[in-house]
């Protein structure tokens, strides 16, 4: 069976990507870091739509925490595979970078672009072997023409732009789609 795994699927965006993947018949692997409970709310979401839904709890940001998770995974659905992604995770620690700290920057940056790096990484062998797969990269506007007070966000949005864009000239021969998408501002409803 092909799951579809959101990182940072427990809220806002992240959420709402999990929702529309089951709605669309995809059991769901929903990554997240802290919230066990609004994890567990969005689980309860997805398999009220009567989808197959699972929690994995691991840091973006983490070599060893991504390799641990998706290892396990594995060895527990060892006929299944993640054939869709969708890199959301991501996190904002605005500041003038004249203010700006050295753990301000890094840890947007882990979370974002190395984050996209170390799974997309380690989910693509699968990928290819099956030749098949979907990564999505959540990017932003604030990657495309940068933000004030956002040198950091903007900076690792702009990366995942491009990343995008060489990455999926690499997949393509083995009938993998690689696309960003690049929201606006949003508003909580």
């Amino acid at each position: 069976m092909k799951y579809a795994l959101v990182t940072g699927g427990s809220r806002g965006i992240g959420r709402a990507v999990c929702i529309k993947l089951a709605q669309a018949g995809n059991p769901v692997i929903i990554n997240y870091v802290n919230n066990d409970d609004a994890a567990r709310q969005t689980l309860a979401e997805v398999e009220a739509l009567g989808v197959k839904g699972e929690l994995l709890k691991f840091d973006a940001a983490s070599p060893e925490a991504i390799e641990q998770a998706i290892d396990k995974w594995e060895s527990e659905h060892p006929d299944d595979y993640i054939g869709i992604l969708v890199n959301n995770a991501g996190i904002r620690k605005d500041n003038l970078m004249i203010f700006m700290q050295n753990e301000e920057w890094n840890d947007v940056l882990n979370t974002t672009l190395n984050g996209f790096f170390y799974i997309t990484r380690r989910l693509l062998k699968g990928m290819m072997t099956k030749r098949n797969g979907r990564i999505i990269n959540m990017a932003s506007l604030s990657g495309l023409k940068g933000m004030p007070g956002q040198v950091n966000y903007s900076a690792s949005k702009a990366a995942l732009i491009g990343a995008t864009k060489a990455l999926a000239q690499e997949v393509a021969p083995r009938k993998i789609t690689v696309n960003a998408v690049a929201q606006g501002l949003l508003k909580a409803i």
